[in-house]
């Protein structure tokens, strides 16, 4: 039985100036918003680039492509999209990590996993992770333990449509990444390097400040902040929006180009099969509002 729900409704712009009407939602949907907007263009025209960092970047780590070209490569063509209204998650769901208690017989299976929990409580570790296997991290409550079930992206749809939930599409998540912007990034065409970023930050700096993309955009939604998190979006396969499982950073391309991929207008990825993965892949839920009026 579902709490009454309250409502706080909320007019707002975009960064392409457009305006929406948002809804805060407490009790039967607890951490949605809903996105009321038209019809807005996608997509990012590689004359607006902010070439002279991308010219310092490709010297400094000589690259022989053309800058233009390989912004040209990655970003999505400028088209034109409805968005319809609809409620969003705020918050990335993670995949494939299933909550239990210690006792859980999948667990108890596993006499080498125990052990490694064992040695894990009297270190010093804030967690421990056995490739997709399970998973223990510290709170202040104790511990909290995870074992890893294998999806795939088909399993994925039918659980959210069991509970009438969808995943937005690409040109969906564009908008509620970008909000119709027209640069790389909601705030410009480069980096912010004042910015505490997530895999950059300065090891001296205040531990307490938040990472500064995690924290809520114009539409009170957390996304697109860590090029490590894949958004899985609806499609005819498996495709992902907002990172691209790290792989710029984990090549030494900096903070631009390691961030380049959370850009709204980056590329969908397509993956080469429909299983999941729990380290990188993560969803948004959504409800559209199909007779809105």
């Amino acid at each position: 039985m579902y709490a009454p729900a309250s409502f706080k409704a909320a007019r707002r712009e975009t960064p392409a100036g457009r305006l929406f009407s948002g809804v805060d939602f407490s009790g039967e949907i607890p951490y949605h918003r809903s996105i009321l907007s038209s019809a807005v263009r996608c997509g990012k025209w590689s004359e607006q680039d902010s070439r002279e960092e991308l010219d310092y970047l490709f010297q400094e780590w000589e690259m022989e492509q053309d800058p233009e070209e390989m912004i040209r490569e990655s970003m999505a063509p400028v088209r034109q999209a409805a968005i319809g209204p609809m409620l969003v998650g705020r918050e990335l769901e993670e995949l494939c990590w299933e909550l239990v208690t210690m006792d859980d017989p999948r667990l108890t299976a596993h006499p080498d996993w125990l052990k490694q929990f064992r040695e894990f409580a009297w270190s010093d570790l804030d967690s421990l992770t056995m490739h997709q296997s399970a998973r223990i991290e510290r709170t202040e409550k104790g511990f909290q333990i995870c074992i890893y079930n294998r999806t795939d992206y088909d399993e994925l749809l039918a659980m959210l449509e069991n509970r009438g939930f969808s995943l937005p599409t690409a040109d969906e998540w564009a908008y509620l990444c970008g909000g119709g912007c027209r640069t790389l990034f909601p705030w410009g065409d480069g980096l912010d390097y004042s910015m505490r970023l997530r895999w950059f930050e300065d090891m001296d700096e205040d531990e307490n400040r938040p990472y500064d993309m995690e924290e809520p955009n114009f539409f009170g939604l957390s996304i697109a902040y860590d090029p490590y998190m894949r958004e899985v979006v609806q499609a005819d396969r498996l495709t992902t929006c907002g990172g691209d499982g790290g792989c710029n950073i984990c090549g030494g391309l900096g903070p631009f180009l390691g961030f380049l991929p959370c850009s709204p207008h980056c590329k969908p990825e397509v993956q080469e099969d429909k299983e999941l993965n729990g380290d990188y892949d993560f969803y948004r839920p959504i409800i559209r509002l199909e007779n809105y009026d």
